[in-house]
């Protein structure tokens, strides 16, 4: 990693990598949103690759492989090259992360109580707004860190904050 690469505050991890594939440095990942469309082509990703310790690289191409995908980095074009990210995690920053990888998420509040699964987002001119059904009322929640404590990926879950001001005026 060049010492002077800026990484974003705002990283949100998106796969795990399981480990290398072939000999021309592509690797099998694993995504937590296998329906998601923000891991593409020339797109910037962050590798975690132990604790505070990053790799920028761009998205050459990904492949479909069963549960899993293939994917390619500019610049990384052996196995030994590849080897190094291995059980590492993908990061992209929130400014790339496509807000409609959220419907189906299960929505919970800091204190682990289930609300429901999003339902939609809608981009309002003030901030986008997580919509999700509580019951039997719409909720609508701003996608902001005054209300959203986590997007974990992995589990397929939104974790929100200060989440009475909605749940319980409404």
């Amino acid at each position: 990693m060049n010492s002077k690469e800026i990484i974003p505050k705002d990283l949100i991890a998106i796969a795990d990598i399981v480990k290398p594939k072939g000999l021309k440095g592509e690797l099998k990942v694993f995504l937590y949103n296998k329906k998601s469309k923000t891991l593409k082509k020339n797109i910037n990703v962050w590798i975690e690759l132990d604790a505070d310790n990053y790799q920028s690289l761009v998205v050459e191409y990904l492949l479909s492989s069963g549960k899993y995908e293939i994917i390619k980095f500019e610049r990384i074009d052996s196995r030994n090259e590849s080897e190094c990210f291995s059980n590492g995690r993908i990061y992209v920053s929130r400014a790339d992360f496509d807000l409609v990888d959220l419907i189906g998420f299960m929505v919970k509040d800091e204190f682990g109580l289930e609300y429901g699964e999003v339902r939609d987002i809608i981009n309002l001119p003030t901030n986008d707004s997580l919509i999700f059904f509580y019951k039997e009322k719409e909720i609508m929640i701003p996608i902001s860190d005054d209300f959203i404590e986590l997007f974990d990926f992995k589990h397929k879950v939104v974790i929100v904050k200060n989440s009475d001001i909605f749940i319980n005026k409404c």
